[in-house]
């Protein structure tokens, strides 16, 4: 039986490749937002998905139905929150994304009783699903 040991250059680039994909993995995961688990914010009703346009749920606010797939949002997003119940029946998550028709960077997501009090970047459009 033969093992192939290649030379010691190729070992170095595949070593420096999957470094370079595991820092770049990290810093993916990185950058999306940490939902939290708190009371819903004043002004999202039970059961919806709700969108504001300044940090820590201020400003003018628009909502989002459950399973609706990709919408644009009608307002820049800045703060999101998702009060359908979390961990009881059919779960429902809305995802948040800086361009229009769900492209460009993902800027975070929340599951059911999570908030999102301050995106990354301004979110343009969003992927409700469930």
């Amino acid at each position: 039986m033969t093992i192939y040991r290649g030379s010691k250059a190729m070992w170095r680039t595949l070593s420096r490749v999957s470094l370079a994909l595991s820092v770049a993995a990290s810093a993916a995961v990185l950058t999306m937002s940490p939902a939290s688990a708190s009371a819903a914010p004043a002004g999202c009703s039970a059961n919806s998905l709700c969108g504001w346009s300044g940090s820590n749920f201020t400003g003018p606010i628009t909502t989002f139905g459950a399973g609706a797939g990709c919408l644009n949002s009608p307002i820049p997003l800045r703060s999101v929150a998702n009060t359908h119940p979390g961990g009881v029946g059919v779960p429902v998550v809305l995802s948040v994304y800086s361009g229009q028709d769900c492209s460009g960077k993902p800027l975070g997501s929340v599951a059911g009783g999570q908030s999102l009090p301050s995106l990354p970047g301004v979110g343009v459009s969003v992927m409700s699903v469930w």
